[in-house]
């Protein structure tokens, strides 16, 4: 049983790293930052785009199925149409698999919160103000805001393992 424990952990540990790292791998990829995620299908490091969301989606929709959260397991599949569609090729598709992932990490940070809860409604409240700027004032990149929602998906799967390894102690 500690074994399988363990296992799963990994799969939450990798699919938080995969999230949060995957901007700046991205970046560090192609050389420079562009102005969304989705711009990278276009790219020569296509490849690493997709790799990347493949795992992230393939690993948030297993953590979901293993923990009986069905709205953490359909952003995992709805992360899949991400990469299958590409936004130059297949837009409102593409958009919608998008606002449905994004606005559906701040419902599922919300409906699946059991510790840390201030700290994940400031979570939520970075979402908000980035894609606020992004939308309202052109500020910061579209990518920008993308990565504020990837990494802090990617933290609260952090703040799960750690709430989750202290209710193992007791």
């Amino acid at each position: 049983m500690n074994e399988l424990l363990n296992r799963f952990y990994r799969y939450e540990f990798v699919a938080a790293l995969t999230c949060i790292l995957m901007p700046f791998i991205l970046i560090f990829a192609n050389g420079s930052g562009l102005h969304s995620i989705s711009e990278y299908a276009y790219t020569d490091i296509d490849f690493i785009y997709v790799f990347l969301l493949t795992v992230a989606s393939t690993l948030i929709t297993v953590v979901g199925v293993i923990k009986n959260q069905i709205l953490t397991w359909i952003l995992g599949l709805v992360l899949m149409i991400v990469p299958l569609t590409p936004h130059l090729d297949f837009p409102t598709i593409h958009l919608v698999a998008s606002i449905i992932f994004f606005a559906g990490i701040i419902i599922d940070i919300l409906y699946y919160t059991e510790v840390f809860y201030k700290f994940r409604l400031f979570l939520i409240g970075a979402i908000a103000l980035a894609f606020g700027i992004y939308y309202a004032t052109d500020w910061i990149s579209l990518f920008t805001a993308e990565s504020v929602g990837l990494v802090v998906f990617g933290v609260n799967f952090l703040a799960d393992l750690i709430g989750e390894k202290k209710e193992m102690r007791y």
